[in-house]
Protein backbone atom coordinates (compact mmCIF):
# COMPACT_ATOMS: atom_id res chain seq x y z
CA UNK A 1 0.00 0.00 0.00
CA UNK A 2 1.17 3.51 -0.76
CA UNK A 3 2.13 5.78 2.13
CA UNK A 4 -0.92 8.03 2.32
CA UNK A 5 0.90 10.55 4.53
CA UNK A 6 2.67 11.59 1.31
CA UNK A 7 -0.62 13.24 0.30
CA UNK A 8 -0.52 16.86 1.47
CA UNK A 9 -3.13 17.27 4.20
CA UNK A 10 -3.12 13.63 5.39
CA UNK A 11 -1.63 13.54 8.88
CA UNK A 12 -2.09 9.84 9.50
CA UNK A 13 -4.06 6.81 8.38
CA UNK A 14 -5.06 3.26 9.22
CA UNK A 15 -6.58 0.53 7.08
CA UNK A 16 -9.16 -1.93 8.38
CA UNK A 17 -10.46 -5.15 6.83
CA UNK A 18 -13.41 -6.96 8.42
CA UNK A 19 -13.37 -4.41 11.27
CA UNK A 20 -9.78 -5.30 12.27
CA UNK A 21 -6.65 -3.22 11.62
CA UNK A 22 -4.50 -4.49 8.74
CA UNK A 23 -0.97 -5.14 10.04
CA UNK A 24 1.55 -2.51 8.99
CA UNK A 25 -1.08 -0.26 7.46
CA UNK A 26 -1.11 2.68 9.83
CA UNK A 27 1.21 5.64 9.98
CA UNK A 28 1.37 9.16 11.32
CA UNK A 29 -0.69 10.82 14.04
CA UNK A 30 -3.55 8.40 13.58
CA UNK A 31 -1.23 5.45 14.16
CA UNK A 32 -0.80 6.54 17.78
CA UNK A 33 -4.56 6.93 18.25
CA UNK A 34 -5.93 4.12 16.10
CA UNK A 35 -7.84 2.48 18.96
CA UNK A 36 -9.42 5.76 20.00
CA UNK A 37 -10.44 6.66 16.45
CA UNK A 38 -11.67 3.14 15.71
CA UNK A 39 -13.81 3.20 18.86
CA UNK A 40 -15.23 6.58 17.82
CA UNK A 41 -16.30 5.13 14.48
CA UNK A 42 -17.68 1.94 16.05
CA UNK A 43 -19.80 3.92 18.51
CA UNK A 44 -20.82 6.89 16.39
CA UNK A 45 -20.92 5.55 12.84
CA UNK A 46 -22.80 2.25 12.83
CA UNK A 47 -25.44 3.73 10.52
CA UNK A 48 -22.73 5.06 8.21
CA UNK A 49 -21.00 1.67 8.21
CA UNK A 50 -24.25 -0.03 7.22
CA UNK A 51 -24.71 2.50 4.43
CA UNK A 52 -21.14 1.83 3.28
CA UNK A 53 -21.92 -1.87 3.05
CA UNK A 54 -25.12 -1.17 1.15
CA UNK A 55 -23.16 0.92 -1.31
CA UNK A 56 -25.03 4.10 -0.48
CA UNK A 57 -21.92 5.90 0.81
CA UNK A 58 -18.33 5.79 -0.38
CA UNK A 59 -16.81 8.25 2.06
CA UNK A 60 -17.70 10.43 5.01
CA UNK A 61 -15.82 13.02 7.06
CA UNK A 62 -16.32 14.22 10.60
CA UNK A 63 -14.74 17.44 11.79
CA UNK A 64 -14.28 19.30 15.03
CA UNK A 65 -12.52 22.52 15.93
CA UNK A 66 -9.03 21.01 15.63
CA UNK A 67 -9.56 17.62 14.04
CA UNK A 68 -10.93 16.17 10.81
CA UNK A 69 -11.28 12.44 10.18
CA UNK A 70 -12.16 10.84 6.84
CA UNK A 71 -13.46 7.30 6.43
CA UNK A 72 -13.71 5.79 2.96
CA UNK A 73 -14.54 2.39 1.56
CA UNK A 74 -11.96 0.93 -0.83
CA UNK A 75 -12.98 -2.53 -1.98
CA UNK A 76 -13.04 -4.82 1.05
CA UNK A 77 -11.06 -2.34 3.15
CA UNK A 78 -12.03 0.71 5.14
CA UNK A 79 -9.44 3.49 5.24
CA UNK A 80 -9.52 5.99 8.10
CA UNK A 81 -7.40 9.14 7.72
CA UNK A 82 -6.75 12.03 10.04
CA UNK A 83 -6.64 15.18 7.94
CA UNK A 84 -5.41 18.70 8.43
CA UNK A 85 -8.47 20.47 9.88
CA UNK A 86 -8.26 23.13 7.14
CA UNK A 87 -8.01 20.63 4.27
CA UNK A 88 -10.69 20.03 1.64
CA UNK A 89 -11.70 16.48 2.54
CA UNK A 90 -13.46 15.84 -0.78
CA UNK A 91 -10.34 16.66 -2.78
CA UNK A 92 -8.22 14.54 -0.42
CA UNK A 93 -10.66 11.63 -0.70
CA UNK A 94 -10.27 11.68 -4.48
CA UNK A 95 -6.46 11.77 -4.21
CA UNK A 96 -6.42 8.95 -1.65
CA UNK A 97 -8.59 6.79 -3.94
CA UNK A 98 -6.13 7.39 -6.80
CA UNK A 99 -3.27 6.15 -4.61
CA UNK A 100 -4.99 3.02 -3.33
Amino acid sequence: MNDLTAVKGVLGYAVFANDAPVDGSSKGRLGDKVGEVEQFWVNAASVMANNFKLGQLREVAAAGADRQVLMLLAGEQTVVCELDPRADWKALAAEIRRRL
